[in-house]
C-alpha cells in the first residue's frame, strides 16, 4: 500500500503527560509527606512545604489534565488518519482523470509508406483509419540574391537607400475614409485576412496642410503596439499633445482634440531602407562626466548635412529617448530647434534645452540630470554588404538576410534575402546603386510558391511544408515530392488505456487498504492505524467508493454500463481484480461503445458540471465533493482541530487555576513551618527552665 508518501497535516497539542507523575507516585508522595509532618512535630525537624504544595496541586490536576489531554490525543489521530483518507482519495481521482476524457482513449499508431516524402503526428483528435498522400512540389521562400562585392566591407557606391515591400497587392487592404462633415478624426482601415502589422511598411496623414510619414518601429508585433508607436512618432514629429492615436476594432483612429483638420492619409506597402553613405555622417559625440549638466560635441562629419541625420538617441537620467528630427531641418540651428521641441514633448520636462553652438549640438539640462550616450542613429548601416544585412534583419520585414562566400571570382560576397514560404509571401528589393542589382540576369535562387499535394484524391495547396487541416487530428510535414502515392494509417493502440486501467486498480485498493488500517483497532500501519476506529467516516467512504465502481454508466451504449462489463470485478473483501483477457477483447469488439460508457463523449468536462459523463466522469465528480473543502472530509478534519484548540483552551485554564492553588499551598504551608519553628522553640526553652529548676532542687 502505498501510505508512505501521505502527508499528514495533524495538529500537535502541547501535553505534560510526558513528565507529569502517575496516580500512585503522587499518592506515595503525599503519604511521605505527610509522615514528615508527624516527624516534625515531635522532633522539630524542617518540613518540605514546596514539595508538599507541589504534590498537592498535583493529585488535583492530574485527572482532569489527563482526561483533556486524551481528547486531544483523540483528536489528532483522527485529523491524522482523516489526512491519509483524503491523500488516497486523491490519488484514485487523479488515475481515474486520466482515462476521464474521450481523447484519453483514442491513442493512435501512424503507419507510414514513404517517410522521406513526409512525416505524420497524430493528435487525441485524429481518428483511426488508412489515407493516401501524394506530393507533387513543397513551399518554397522566394531567394534573391545581389551582385557580388569583393569583401563584406566594400564600399557600395551611390548606396544611399533600399526599397524593400510586398509583392502581392492583395496582402494589406487598405480602406480609409473621412467620416462626412468631420474634420476633427480620420478613420483608417484593416488589415487583410492573411496580414499582419510588418505588412504595414510606412503610413502618411497630412495634419493641418503639413504632411507626417511615420515608419513603425520593428518590434511593433500587435495592432495595439502599432497604434502606440504611430501615436509616439505623430506627437514627436508634430511637435503637440493633442493628436491620439487608437484602435477600433480592425481600425485605426487618429483623432486631434484641437479640431484641426486630418486629411490624405496613405498607406505604403514597400519599405524604404535608409543608408549612410560611407564617410558623409560619420558623427563625433563625447560624453560628460557624471553629475555634469550638458551634453556637447554633438558633431557632423565635413561632408554632412542635416538631413544625413537620420535619428538621434540620448540617454537622460538613465532613460533612453529616441528622436527623429523632422527633414525640413537645413541648418543645425533649424535641427537643435526640431530636437528641443521633441525632446520636451517625449521628456515631459521643461529643463531640457537644445541649442547649436556652429557644428556641434549642445544638450543642458537645468536639474542636473545626467545626460550621457549620444547615439547618431545615421551610421547604424553603412553603405556595404554586410550593413545591408544588418539594416534589412533590423527591420524585421519577413525576410531574413544573410552575406554568402561562394569563394570564387573576384567579387564573391554576396546578399541573399530569403523570404517566408508561401506563394503570397513573394516581396521586390531594390536599391538606388547600380554596384547594390538584385536578381539580375535572372539570377534569382528560387520563387515564392505553396506545396501542392494531394490527400484522399483531393488537390490542396498550402503556404507551409507544415500541414494541420489536411486530415483531422494530424499533422503533415511535406518533405519531398512522393513521386506517387504514399500510404497512411493511423491505427488504434489501447496498450495505454490499459496501462492507465490497470494504475486505476491499484489505487482502488491502496485506497480500501488504508480503509482497513484506520479502522482496524489492531493495525500496525505506523502513524495513520487505528486512528478512525469506529468513525463513521470509514463507513461513509468506503459506500461512496462501490457506489462509484458498482453503480450504471450515466451514458451507456451498446451493452456496455458498467465496470464489471470491462473485466472489473470487486471481491467480498472489497479488494478490485481486473481480467486482462475480458478488458481487451471489450475494447477491441466494442471499443467506441466503452469510450461513451466510461467518458460520455466528453472532453475535459467541468467537475461541477451536471451533464452526464459516464462512469469515470461521474466519479471523478463524486470525489471532488468528498475533498472539497466544505466536503464531508475536510469539515471532519477542521472539526476535530477547532475542538483541540478548545481543549487547549482547558488545559490553559486548567494550569491558571492550578498555579494560584499552587500559590495558596506555598503560602499556607509556610505560614505553618514557621508556626511549628516557635512552638519548637518554645519547647526547647521550656524544657531547659524545666531542667534548671529540677536541678536546683536536686542538687545536681
Amino acid at each position: 500500500m502505498a501510505t508512505s508518501s501521505i502527508s499528514s497535516t495533524t495538529s500537535t497539542a502541547s501535553s505534560s503527560t510526558s513528565t507529569a507523575k502517575t496516580a500512585a507516585d503522587v499518592a506515595a508522595l503525599n503519604k511521605a509527606n505527610a509522615q514528615k509532618i508527624m516527624t516534625s512535630l515531635s522532633a522539630g525537624s524542617g518540613v518540605d512545604t514546596a514539595s508538599l504544595a507541589q504534590n498537592l496541586v498535583d493529585a488535583e490536576r492530574m485527572p482532569k489534565e489527563n482526561a483533556i489531554n486524551a481528547k486531544i490525543a483523540k483528536n489528532d489521530a483522527k485529523v491524522s488518519g482523516l489526512s491519509a483518507v483524503m491523500f488516497m482519495m486523491s490519488e484514485l481521482k487523479t488515475k481515474l482523470e486520466a482515462v476521464k476524457n474521450k481523447s484519453s482513449f483514442n491513442t493512435l499508431t501512424v503507419g507510414n509508406s514513404h517517410p522521406n516524402a513526409f512525416t505524420a503526428t497524430a493528435t487525441t483528435n485524429a481518428v483511426a483509419g488508412s489515407h493516401v498522400v501524394s506530393i507533387t512540389s513543397l513551399a518554397q521562400p522566394q531567394r534573391s540574391v545581389s551582385d557580388g562585392a569583393a569583401s563584406a566591407t566594400t564600399v557600395l557606391t551611390g548606396l544611399t537607400k533600399l526599397t524593400l515591400g510586398s509583392d502581392n497587392p492583395g496582402v494589406v487592404d487598405w480602406n480609409v475614409g473621412i467620416p462626412s462633415g468631420s474634420s476633427v478624426t480620420l478613420t483608417g482601415g484593416s488589415f487583410g485576412a492573411s496580414a499582419t502589422v510588418n505588412d504595414f511598411k510606412s503610413f502618411s496623414v497630412t495634419v493641418a496642410g503639413v504632411t507626417r510619414t511615420l515608419t513603425p518601429m520593428p518590434a511593433t508585433a500587435t495592432p495595439s503596439d502599432l497604434v502606440a508607436d504611430l501615436q509616439k512618432q505623430l506627437r514627436n514629429l508634430d511637435g503637440s499633445a493633442d493628436l491620439s492615436v487608437s484602435l477600433s476594432g480592425g481600425l485605426i483612429q487618429i483623432t486631434s482634440a484641437s479640431a484641426r483638420v486630418l486629411s490624405n492619409p496613405s498607406l505604403t506597402k514597400t519599405a524604404t531602407i535608409e543608408m549612410s553613405p560611407a564617410g558623409i555622417a560619420t558623427g563625433t559625440s563625447g560624453t560628460t562626466a557624471a553629475g555634469a549638466l550638458s551634453l556637447q560635441n554633438v558633431k557632423f562629419a565635413t561632408a554632412a548635412s542635416t538631413s544625413d541625420f537620420k535619428g538621434f538617441s540620448l540617454t537622460i537620467g538613465g532613460e533612453v529617448q529616441t528622436l527623429i528630427p523632422n527633414p525640413a531641418s537645413p541648418t543645425v540651428a533649424d535641427l537643435a530647434a526640431d530636437l528641443q521641441t521633441q525632446m520636451r514633448a517625449i521628456d515631459g520636462n521643461n529643463d531640457i534645452t537644445v541649442t547649436a553652438s556652429g557644428a556641434d549640438l549642445v544638450f543642458t539640462s537645468a536639474s542636473s540630470r545626467v545626460l550621457s550616450s549620444p547615439v547618431l542613429l545615421a551610421n547604424s548601416y553603412d553603405a556595404t554588404p554586410s550593413g545591408v544585412v544588418r539594416a534589412i534583419n533590423d527591420r524585421n520585414l519577413g525576410v531574413k538576410a544573410e552575406l554568402v562566400n561562394t569563394g570564387t571570382g573576384a567579387n564573391p560576397f554576396q546578399v541573399m534575402v530569403t523570404g517566408e514560404t508561401g506563394a503570397t509571401k513573394a516581396f521586390v528589393i531594390s536599391s538606388d546603386s547600380t554596384y547594390l542589382a538584385f536578381d539580375s540576369s535572372g539570377t534569382r535562387l528560387s520563387d515564392a510558391a505553396d506545396a501542392d499535394f494531394t490527400v484522399d484524391g483531393v488537390a490542396m495547396k498550402r503556404s507551409s511544408n507544415t500541414v494541420t487541416d489536411a486530415i483531422a487530428g494530424v499533422t503533415l510535414s511535406l518533405k519531398s515530392p512522393s513521386g506517387g502515392n504514399a500510404s497512411l494509417d493511423l491505427s488504434r493502440d489501447v496498450t495505454t488505456v490499459k496501462t492507465n486501467i490497470t494504475a486505476l486498480v491499484t489505487a482502488y485498493n491502496d485506497a480500501n487498504d488504508l480503509l482497513n488500517q484506520v479502522g482496524n483497532p489492531k493495525s500496525t500501519l505506523d502513524t495513520y492505524g487505528a486512528t478512525l476506529v469506529g468513525d463513521s467516516t470509514v463507513r461513509m467512504v468506503r459506500q461512496q467508493l462501490r457506489n462509484i465502481f458498482q453503480s450504471a454508466s450515466s451514458t451507456p451504449s451498446g451493452g456496455i454500463s458498467a465496470f464489471w462489463q470491462l473485466g472489473l470485478s470487486i471481491d467480498e473483501k472489497g479488494v478490485m481484480s481486473a481480467d486482462a483477457t475480458k478488458l481487451d477483447n471489450v475494447l477491441q469488439s466494442n471499443f467506441s461503445d466503452v469510450v461513451k460508457a466510461m467518458t460520455g463523449n466528453k472532453e475535459n468536462l467541468s467537475n461541477y458540471s451536471s451533464q452526464p459523463a459516464g462512469l469515470v466522469g461521474d466519479a471523478v465528480r463524486g470525489l471532488t465533493k468528498l475533498l472539497a473543502t466544505d466536503g464531508p472530509l475536510v469539515t471532519r478534519s477542521e472539526n476535530a482541530n477547532t475542538q483541540n484548540s478548545k481543549y487547549q483552551k482547558e488545559l490553559d485554564a486548567l494550569k491558571t487555576r492550578m498555579d494560584a492553588l499552587l500559590a495558596r499551598y506555598t503560602k499556607q504551608f509556610a505560614s505553618m513551618d514557621s508556626l511549628v519553628g516557635q512552638i519548637n522553640s518554645q519547647k526547647t526553652s521550656l524544657k531547659s527552665s524545666f531542667e534548671g529548676m529540677m536541678a536546683m532542687y536536686t542538687n545536681k
